[in-house]
């Protein structure tokens, strides 16, 4: 009799749990720094609510099964899912609600160096409401993947960053000559063709021009779709140029850009965040069918074979096939544990006590809560208008912050933050240079 394990699974063994444990560890302290609640959602998932994220196809790529009673379930394969059914439940969730993660999943998945059919991952996620700028979430989440590599010994990657509406409007012109965001009934030809961009990196030019021949699609435009995704850099104007250049050969002009112009503004704007070694990729849509915004992958550059060591999206789909808030999106990041245990190290931080910045002056702020975090003072943010400053307290009080720094107009002039103890309710006035000090002795 043969006790071996199944195909794609493993023994953890001490070394490699020690290891796993300090990525937790790393990741935990990261959400108390940056605010995100932890969530752990059910490991086993009813069939129906795996397939709302991903189509019945997923059934070839994930464990289900038949329980006791003949009801079709699956195990999770990743946290995503879980907790958007779980959120999209809470009706009185207050927002901006910051999720954190870490668990195990389970995939189907052909084995390969550092992925396996059991493996872990961490997973942070942002719900909010869809007035709200998503660029602004997609810097916090870069900002906290930024800090939990710098816990964990990852300091050399590059971050790509995408946008789905971008690719799908573009490959709606291809396919029904309008630059725009493609109707409902068009949607499902129009992924079809995504999923071919997604596979640029994997298979030569050949390959790609021939599948999109394959699905019906002219020669010459098959041409001009594998020109649209390798487009990428680090060069906003070469990026524009290369863009625009593309558009010029399908004779669109500015007034057909007007529908996506915004789109278009707010993904260039990425730019002036300066987010360390980003590349803007216009081909990168990401394998999941529910983007529908912002995507990103993450690749280590001291390892390049093992893929993408982490990555995400928006996804303001996935929340309407869960029936939740018409005005709830939300965006996510996540990593994977096996691929990035080899550069853990130890450094464990110990503050607990959460701090809330509170800026009424647009772009006042972005040093301070560098400053804080800098010196292992967890700390979350808003930015604010300032008739809104009681839903800001309101948002530091449901999320147990003991102070609030007030950056208001009158108190920069005078060269001072306001800071209010949530406990007594007593404010004062702090000297900007002493504010670090201050709080320190605070918490």
């Amino acid at each position: 009799m043969s006790f071996r394990l199944p195909r794609g699974m493993r023994d953890i063994e001490e070394e490699e749990y020690t290891r796993i444990e300090k990525v937790r560890s790393a990741f935990n302290d990261t959400c108390e720094i940056f605010g995100f609640k932890r969530l752990m959602p059910s490991p086993i998932e009813m069939l129906s609510t795996l397939e709302a994220k991903s189509g019945p196809g997923i059934k070839d790529e994930i464990y289900h099964f038949k329980d006791k009673k003949d009801r079709d379930l699956g195990l999770r394969f990743d946290l995503t899912v879980g907790i958007t059914r779980y959120i999209t439940g809470k009706k009185d969730l207050r927002r901006p609600h910051r999720v954190g993660t870490f668990g195990d999943m389970f995939r189907y998945d052909e084995p390969q160096k550092g992925r396996y059919r059991w493996f872990h991952q961490w997973n942070a996620e942002i719900y909010y409401t869809v007035q709200d700028n998503p660029r602004d979430h997609v810097f916090e989440l870069f900002k906290f993947t930024i800090s939990l590599f710098n816990k964990i010994g990852i300091d050399n990657f590059k971050i790509r960053v995408g946008h789905r509406e971008i690719a799908e409007s573009f490959v709606n012109l291809l396919i029904y000559e309008k630059l725009e965001k493609p109707n409902e009934d068009n949607q499902q030809n129009i992924i079809t063709i995504l999923r071919l961009l997604d596979k640029i990196e994997k298979k030569d030019s050949k390959q790609i021009i021939n599948e999109a021949i394959e699905l019906g699609m002219e020669t010459k435009k098959a041409e001009i779709l594998l020109e649209f995704g390798r487009i990428k850099s680090n060069d906003l104007s070469l990026l524009k140029e290369k863009y625009f250049s593309i558009l010029e050969k399908l004779s669109i002009t500015e007034k057909n850009l007007e529908d996506i112009e915004n789109i278009i503004q707010g993904y260039f704007n990425l730019f002036e965040l300066n987010i360390k070694n980003i590349e803007f990729d216009l081909g990168l849509v990401r394998g999941m069918d529910y983007y529908d915004g912002y995507v990103f992958e993450i690749v280590d550059l001291n390892n390049k074979e093992i893929g993408s060591i982490a990555g995400g999206g928006e996804y303001s789909r996935l929340i309407k096939s869960f029936e939740g808030p018409m005005n709830l999106s939300a965006i996510g990041i996540a990593g994977g544990i096996e691929r990035t245990i080899e550069k853990v190290n130890s450094k464990q931080e110990t503050n607990k006590n959460l701090i809330s910045v509170i800026s009424l002056v647009e772009g006042k702020a972005e040093k301070l809560i560098s400053a804080l975090r800098e010196n292992n003072i967890p700390t979350t943010y808003r930015q604010l208008n300032k008739e809104d400053i009681k839903r800001g307290l309101k948002f530091a009080d449901a999320n147990n912050v003991n102070v609030v720094i007030i950056i208001g107009e009158k108190e920069l002039k005078d060269g001072k933050y306001r800071i209010k103890h949530m406990k007594t309710g007593k404010e004062e006035l702090i000297q900007k240079e002493t504010v670090i000090n201050f709080i320190k002795e605070l918490i």
